[in-house]
């Protein structure tokens, strides 16, 4: 574990005094990021094996309630408002999860130059609330005294940091490959021209 706690030590204060303790064993990161990294984690999860990010942005209520998650998490991570250690969590679960909703189905609409699959608004919307109902009872769960418990935390975790990546790269690849197309367009287009007036 210390492979990954080095890793997360990039982007977490790592504080003990605010880090949960899961079967004797201190987590790699701080609370608010248990719930950050968890709740990107199951939203990855999630739109994978749905599909439905590739079903285009999602629904006006959806994308409201991820607006409002993510303005949640000033106030508690800037400790505006820190009441206990669970709140510190489920504000983190939410504020992962919007990240994902936002941009996983944006990342999929760029990558595909805007195309996007049609889909069912109201299955979606149902399903997304049943997700966010699910992320924000997690809090009752912590800490539940379970190795395995605490190794499904650093893989959902893992898995949340890597879909982040995974979108960057995708984003990354897909301008090389414009910038490309369009150097390779120019530069037909120019020898065409001189062509053109050398005939």
């Amino acid at each position: 574990m210390n492979i990954i706690t080095y890793i997360f030590s990039f982007l977490c204060s790592q504080e003990i005094s605010r880090s949960f303790v899961i079967d004797g064993r201190v987590l790699p990161f701080c609370q608010r990021c248990t719930g950050v990294y968890v709740g990107l984690g199951i939203g990855f999860l999630y739109l994978l094996i749905s599909g439905y990010y590739k079903k285009g942005l999602p629904p006006r209520s959806v994308i409201y309630m991820n607006i409002a998650s993510l303005l949640i998490m000033p106030i508690f991570g800037f400790h505006l408002l820190d009441p206990a250690p669970a709140w510190r969590l489920w504000s983190g679960l939410i504020f992962g999860n919007a990240i994902v909703f936002l941009l996983c189905p944006a990342v999929f609409v760029i990558c595909n130059e805007g195309k996007a699959f049609g889909h069912n608004t109201k299955v979606s919307t149902f399903y997304f609330f049943l997700l966010f109902t699910f992320l924000s009872i997690i809090p009752f769960w912590i800490p539940i005294q379970s190795n395995y418990f605490y190794h499904a935390i650093i893989v959902l975790a893992l898995i949340g940091l890597l879909g982040i990546l995974l979108c960057i790269a995708a984003i990354i690849v897909f301008l090389i490959k414009k910038a490309m197309v369009s150097l390779i367009l120019k530069g037909l287009g120019n020898g065409y021209t001189k062509n053109s007036k050398s005939q």
